[in-house]
């Protein structure tokens, strides 16, 4: 049974690298529409003022910490997580086992530009991956409906599902127990990567923790609010939650 903290109200597990990898394989071969999801000082700020989300994260059957601001800060708050945990740093390693072991994925999100390359592009790294589909995260209600039942009819082990917070939890959580998929991943940007859509940033930026700042310089127009403005934000959760004992949003 891995150990959970309560970092501001919700639930995050404290599991290193090879823990989390183990179980990831182990949901996709054997779980049962079990959901894994991520936290950085982004999503705290928004499960902070969306109950909903707050709620569908602290269903989820694994949260880790993505988010250097999330590690240091649960140091700071004395329930200390082990390490930070990103796609990124492990999918290689991931999708050999998966590779080896005949997992299926399904890919659900970003630009249909995006989504089609990042597939071309582990296609050809990994030519014998089974991807049995993918789809843009930009459809409406007939398009939605075409993809629940292509996944219902495919039944991929793994769908990776990647819309952006909280739009991607809040569909995993509406079709959960709909479609017969023994793991939902949420991954965020991570389809931007296998794009090469965004650079990943040296291994040193992310240890320092200034993984923000190296997304910040690629799209400016973007970001600048998230992080210049939401970095603050995050430090004024953690520090009232430290100096007055209580949870930002009102809960003893």
């Amino acid at each position: 049974m891995d150990k959970v903290i309560d970092f501001l109200g919700i639930k995050v597990n404290t599991l290193t690298e090879d823990e989390m990898i183990k179980k990831i394989l182990r949901f996709a071969l054997m779980g049962k529409q079990k959901m894994v999801t991520y936290l950085n000082a982004h999503c705290i700020n928004i499960a902070l003022s969306n109950p909903e989300y707050r709620e569908i994260l602290n269903s989820a059957d694994i949260v880790y910490a993505d988010g250097m601001g999330v590690v240091w800060a649960s140091g700071f708050l004395n329930k200390p997580l082990p390490t930070r945990i990103n796609i990124i740093d492990f999918y290689e390693r991931f999708l050999r086992d998966s590779v080896d072991r005949n997992i299926s994925l399904y890919f659900l999100g970003s630009k249909p530009a995006i989504v089609q390359r990042a597939v071309d592009n582990l296609k050809k790294r990994f030519p014998k991956i089974n991807i049995l589909g993918f789809h843009d995260g930009y459809f409406d209600q007939t398009e939605e409906k075409k993809i629940i039942d292509e996944i219902t009819i495919l039944k991929p082990n793994v769908l990776l599902v990647a819309m952006g917070v909280p739009k991607q939890e809040k569909w995993v959580y509406r079709y959960r127990n709909d479609l017969m998929v023994n793991l939902y991943w949420v991954v965020g940007g991570f389809f931007d990567i296998l794009s090469g859509f965004r650079k990943v940033p040296p291994s040193w930026v992310s240890k320092s923790g200034l993984e923000w700042f190296y997304k910040l310089l690629q799209e400016p127009r973007r970001l600048w609010r998230r992080y210049l403005i939401g970095n603050f934000v995050f430090i004024r959760h953690v520090l009232r939650w430290k100096i007055k004992k209580i949870y930002p949003f009102g809960k003893a």
